[in-house]
């Protein structure tokens, strides 16, 4: 019978050498041989032995319990190999259960990420922050009705886009700014006309006359020159400033 150093073993089997030394230590894997100099060497049976070892670690299973069934089992072939192929089964149920539950919580989990980047893409607006104090000033307008009709039909995506619009106008005034232009300056009036229409697409029909009054507000209203001034020192003053330089101009022509 072929015998095997414990090196060949360790490399054949893919362990260590210290996991060996164990195994012999607590007689779980004894090797079957011995030479003349004293030297344990490893037999075909010892390399069976091993291999029904670490398919039980493989299991989950603890030495102890290892131990246990090696010591319980009728060492036949057929019954050695019926109890690992139970065993197995019921492994496969519990990973089976396993993956299960995993699925489903990271299901969850992937429905609240999803959940937060829809609410985050919104970053924190409000588009009914206002609207009990609008219905009381303006309520009976038709602007407000017509506002009131649209705005009630619009999604969470449509929002997410109206404000990616918003924002975008918001910044582009921004870049005017910091060029050092005046309200006065075509440029600042086209975004600002870009404002008016935007207002004119998303809520209610927004003339020239009706967005000075909205310019108005923005440095009256603390609340809006708050989030201009937020964004960039001095824009509600320089919004206001630039739509009614855009409405005279429409006036005019």
């Amino acid at each position: 019978m072929p015998e095997y150093a414990i090196g060949e073993v360790a490399k054949v089997a893919k362990v260590s050498i210290r996991t060996l030394h164990h195994y012999d230590h607590i007689g779980l894997l004894i090797p079957s041989v011995r030479s003349d100099a004293g030297y344990r060497y490893y037999n075909d049976s010892d390399l069976t032995r091993l291999h029904t070892i670490l398919f039980y670690r493989a299991l989950g299973l603890s030495l102890k319990k290892i131990v246990s069934l090696l010591a319980s089992e009728k060492q036949t072939r057929l019954s050695l190999l019926q109890n690992q192929k139970n065993l197995l089964d019921e492994h496969i149920v519990r990973l089976q259960n396993m993956r299960l539950q995993l699925e489903k919580t990271l299901l969850k989990e992937a429905k609240k990420m999803a959940i937060q980047d829809d609410f985050d893409a919104l970053d924190g607006f409000d588009p009914d922050q206002y609207d009990a104090e609008a219905k009381v000033q303006w309520g009976q307008t038709d602007a407000y009705q017509e506002s009131a009709r649209r705005t009630k039909k619009y999604s969470k995506a449509d929002w997410a886009r109206y404000k990616l619009e918003h924002d975008a106008l918001n910044n582009e005034l921004i870049t005017v700014m910091n060029r050092d232009l005046l309200p006065t300056s075509s440029e600042a009036m086209a975004i600002v006309e870009k404002m008016r229409l935007q207002i004119d697409q998303w809520f209610y029909p927004c003339s020239h006359a009706m967005h000075t009054q909205l310019g108005e507000m923005y440095v009256q209203d603390e609340r809006f020159t708050d989030n201009y001034e937020q964004q960039r020192a001095g824009m509600a003053e320089f919004l206001r400033a630039a739509i009614i330089a855009n409405g005279n101009e429409a006036t005019e022509n």
